[in-house]
């Protein structure tokens, strides 16, 4: 069988595909390919009392449809627990909540197969035409039209190498199911997560905990109304029409709304409960400001080689786990760097601009001039490089960006 579209990938994204495509009686033949055995999303960091940073109504749908049966407000009301989170007063949800939520919206539907990893993407002739073809499990899977929606790839240092012991921050919590709290952690970074992640090893009562970043301090997050603009459908239009070197510009301008910083709440937290254990004559964490780390040597205990940048001192640490609150990498801003190993076979036939992938305004891929036949290629949530800060890896456009992916697909055929 040939499908019209097949997703890869059946995160938040993706979700809000299917659900577009349900809403408007889309007709085509379509399947989710899911690496997971279920819905998984941001299951790393489910923290406790950690919020998702982002209005409710910004969910999977009710920007396009706030009569949908796949609201936020709907999922509460379907649960049994509106009343009650109407009582939390909260101005975010629960990251926890928002979980569940996805899970939920994810169960309604029924053309998704979990535990199927896409290993292999190419082209292939059907008759006078070029199709995709995936290899998942052994299994081909053929389409006219493919959306990713994988997420982006993980920013792991060149120092580093993802170990028992060196853990990107999306498997925190499972890195540190079985730690004993004498176990010293290094937390490297200075965002919102490693904030987060700071706040949850103190209140599970690790008592040797290092805070490594290169700034002085964890900064404020942007929260001004007139920034968090950047987040309209209107910007994204802005944006996308811009050249790659003036995005470059504007993104040093609006980096504060997402990147190296932090809510106040969680920083007046952690502030506060530093200043307490300092009155009850403790010091579990120890923050290591204007720090680089120089030099990595693998083991059991890991070993960082740290240098103060403005005085050159030097420093060691021994640590049992490492966390790299790093984020994430932009997918098409650098040439092929943070591109998915699906693509990289055919990424030759793609159109680069300033070495920046060229993503159309409706998130379909761009091919050179003597690739134009072959068949579609949507990005759902990887094109921040051409769209902006609302594919950040947000839910604040998810929604928008399904819509105008399924309106592509539909007028591409």
């Amino acid at each position: 069988m040939i499908y019209d579209v097949i997703g890869i990938g059946f995160g938040p994204s993706n979700i809000s595909l299917a659900i577009a495509m349900e809403e408007c009686g889309y007709q085509g033949s379509s399947i989710f390919l899911e690496r997971n055995k279920n819905v998984l999303w941001q299951e790393g960091m489910l923290l406790d009392g950690s919020d998702i940073q982002n209005n409710p109504l910004r969910d999977l749908v009710t920007p396009v449809n706030p009569r949908s049966k796949y609201t936020f407000t709907n999922y509460l009301y379907e649960t049994g627990n509106f009343f009650h989170y109407l009582n939390l007063g909260l101005h975010y949800p629960l990251r926890k909540d928002y979980f569940r939520y996805v899970k939920w919206v994810a169960e309604h539907f029924k053309n998704v197969r979990y535990d199927v990893n896409v290993t292999h993407a190419c082209l292939r002739r059907d008759g006078d035409t070029l199709i995709w073809s995936l290899v998942a499990n052994g299994q081909e899977y053929r389409a006219r039209t493919i959306v990713l929606g994988v997420g982006r790839s993980l920013n792991v240092p060149q120092e580093f190498e993802e170990s028992d012991n060196v853990v990107h921050l999306s498997r925190f919590l499972p890195a540190i199911e079985k730690l004993p709290t004498s176990a010293p952690i290094v937390v490297l970074g200075a965002s919102q997560s490693a904030v987060e992640i700071l706040l949850h090893l103190l209140g599970k009562g690790f008592e040797r905990i290092y805070s490594v970043h290169r700034s002085f301090s964890f900064r404020l997050k942007d929260t001004s109304p007139f920034s968090d603009e950047v987040y309209f459908p209107e910007f994204v239009d802005y944006y996308h029409a811009l050249p790659p070197e003036k995005r470059a510009l504007m993104d040093w301008q609006v980096r504060p709304t997402n990147y190296s910083s932090a809510d106040g709440d969680i920083l007046h937290q952690l502030y506060l409960r530093l200043y307490e254990l300092k009155q009850d004559g403790r010091q579990p964490l120890r923050i290591l400001r204007n720090h680089r780390v120089a030099h990595v040597r693998n083991g059991s205990p890991i070993t960082l080689a740290l240098e103060e940048i403005y005085t050159g001192v030097s420093e060691r640490l021994e640590a049992d786990l490492v966390v790299l609150a790093t984020g994430y990498v932009d997918f098409g801003r650098d040439g092929k760097k943070g591109m998915s190993s699906l693509l990289k076979e055919v990424s030759s036939a793609f159109r680069w601009s300033s070495n920046c992938l060229e993503v159309g305004r409706d998130y379909r891929v761009a091919y050179s001039d003597e690739c134009q036949h072959f068949p579609a290629l949507y990005l759902n949530g990887l094109c921040e490089a051409t769209h902006g800060m609302g594919d950040a890896g947000s839910f604040s456009l998810v929604s928008v960006r399904a819509r105008d992916i399924l309106r592509g697909i539909c007028e591409n055929g």
